[in-house]
């Protein structure tokens, strides 16, 4: 699995949603290149990706400016 995915799920478990929620979404995101994962990303909601970008290391807004450009590629 992508890091990046690893990233996603570790931010749901610290924003305490459930464990069957978690193992949903890494369904989801399994064999997924990390292309299809920022895409994907694009359907969290702005907690969510607040919290990602910021385990990530990166301000909120460059992070949703990224996934919107991505999305017109």
């Amino acid at each position: 699995m992508d890091c990046l995915a690893e990233e996603i799920l570790a931010t749901f478990k610290e924003l305490g949603f459930d464990d069957e929620f978690i193992q949903n979404q890494r369904h989801a995101l399994v064999g997924k290149n990390r292309f299809a994962i920022l895409l994907w990303c694009n359907d969290l909601d702005s907690n969510c990706k607040a919290a990602l970008a910021g385990r990530l290391g990166v301000k909120a807004d460059d992070f949703n400016i990224t996934l919107r450009t991505l999305t017109k590629l």
